[in-house]
This record gives C-alpha cells, sequence and structure tokens, in this order.
C-alpha cells in the first residue's frame, strides 16, 4: 500500500448545547469487541473494511491487557454504478466501485467521527482533494448537524494497485488499475455527542463535502443510528479524565 500523504486530524464543530441521555440499556446491547490496534488506519484499510463489524455496538479493548478503552459503531456504504445488473462493491476493488466506511464513538480521551471513504475511479486516477472530506452534515429530525474539519489539518491518503477480471468473447482478461484511500477523523464535544444520542432511530442521509467542492450523499442504517446512544455513551463528556 503506497501512502501519499500522511498527517493528524481533528475537526471543530459548532453545535448548540443539549441535554444528555441515560445510555444504561444501550450498554446492555454490547455484543462483541475489537481490539484497538485493528482499528489503527496509519497504513489504510483493506477495501470495504473487511473484517470489521457492522452497525453493532462494540468494546474497544487494549490489545495488551484486555481493558475497555472505549465503544464505536461501525457504518458502510458502497455504490457500483458501472455494474447495473449485479451490484457487490464490497466483493473488492473494480472500476467505479465507491465506499464510505464511518466510525462512531467515544474513548477515554474523547469522542470521534471517522470517515475513511475509498474510491476505484474509471481510469486510475485521482487527487486527494476529490476524496478528502472537509465537512460531514446529518440530517437529524428537522435539523441538519455539521461537523467542520480544521482548516490547519490534512488528511491522511493512500493509492493501492489491484487487478480484476473482465469476460470479453467468452474469455477471461485481466486488467490493473489503482484505488484510492482517504481517512479523516472528526472530533465531537460533549454536546453534539448528546444530541447524536438522542436521535430518532431510524435510517437518516449524511452528506460529505470534499476540498474540490464535490458532494456524496448517502444513507447511515437504523442500526448504526440505535447504537448511537451506547457510542457515545462510554465517555459523555467527551473529555480525557484529569491527570493526577
Amino acid at each position: 500500500m503506497k501512502r501519499f500523504l500522511t498527517s493528524s486530524v481533528l475537526a471543530v464543530l459548532f453545535l448548540p448545547a443539549l441535554l444528555s441521555l441515560s445510555h444504561s440499556s444501550a450498554i446492555a446491547e454490547t455484543e462483541s469487541s475489537i481490539d484497538e490496534d485493528k482499528l489503527n488506519t496509519v497504513n489504510g484499510m483493506p477495501w470495504a473494511s473487511k473484517g470489521l463489524p457492522f452497525s453493532k455496538l462494540v468494546n474497544i479493548k487494549d490489545t495488551l491487557v484486555n481493558s475497555v478503552l472505549g465503544k464505536v459503531v461501525i457504518d458502510i456504504h458502497g455504490e457500483d454504478p458501472l455494474n447495473s445488473l449485479i451490484q457487490s462493491p464490497f466483493s473488492g476493488p473494480r472500476p467505479g466501485r465507491f465506499i464510505v466506511t464511518s466510525l462512531w464513538g467515544s474513548k477515554i480521551e474523547g469522542c470521534f467521527v471517522q470517515m475513511v471513504v475509498q474510491s476505484a475511479p474509471t481510469d486510475g486516477k485521482m487527487e486527494l482533494e476529490q476524496l478528502s472530506p472537509t465537512a460531514v452534515e446529518l440530517g437529524v429530525g428537522d435539523q441538519i448537524v455539521q461537523f467542520s474539519k480544521n482548516s490547519n489539518t490534512k488528511t491522511r491518503g493512500f493509492s493501492v494497485k489491484y487487478t480484476y477480471t473482465e469476460y470479453e468473447n467468452n474469455r477471461e482478461r485481466e486488467y490493473s488499475n489503482v484505488w484510492y484511500m482517504t481517512d479523516t477523523v472528526f472530533s465531537i464535544d460533549a454536546n453534539a455527542a448528546n444530541y447524536l444520542r438522542k436521535a430518532p432511530i431510524k435510517e437518516i442521509r449524511a452528506r460529505l463535502r470534499f476540498a474540490n467542492g464535490d458532494t456524496k450523499v448517502f444513507p447511515l442504517g437504523k442500526g448504526t443510528i440505535k447504537q448511537w446512544q451506547g457510542a457515545y455513551g462510554f465517555n459523555s463528556s467527551c473529555t480525557a479524565p484529569s491527570k493526577l
């Protein structure tokens, strides 16, 4: 995997203050755990984030001592516009396929939203700005919630070579191309986290705004929204504990 840009990412969020909500029932729904190291994207993620649990409330555990460091729910959306008959965007990269993996949760040090965007352009060429989200907008109830990235930070990006097959004249032919990925983390304050915890449990629409001005609208599943209460309940203050 070739990395073409690496840096830390922060975000700034502006939202009105909202009341907190009890999360005891959501915590009881936690189904599984994942080692923190498996969520480390410093070297990128496999296509369609293979190996991660989706739409489940998951404990984030320390890989060495097995202690719980946080909770997260992961959502995934895929598009395969060039294959109208058999759409299978998650099976592997192929020209035209597009994936958004979003991670929503809280850890000991704070709350976060992480957007991993993966695209396999038809010509294998893409600039970072085309895939680098500068803002995330959610339609929650009758309100639009926005998370904006700090203009002084950059997005982590990667490019990956792959091969795929096509059938021509009843013969299989192999082609090579390149797919791209960006990884952006937006931090959240307690007011925003509490707002998400109170969101109606139904599918909602999200919009990514990219650095080049393009946008992408995609759905977030009801199962993911249902788990926001527990995901952001682990650290409802969204702040790190005071240092002794």
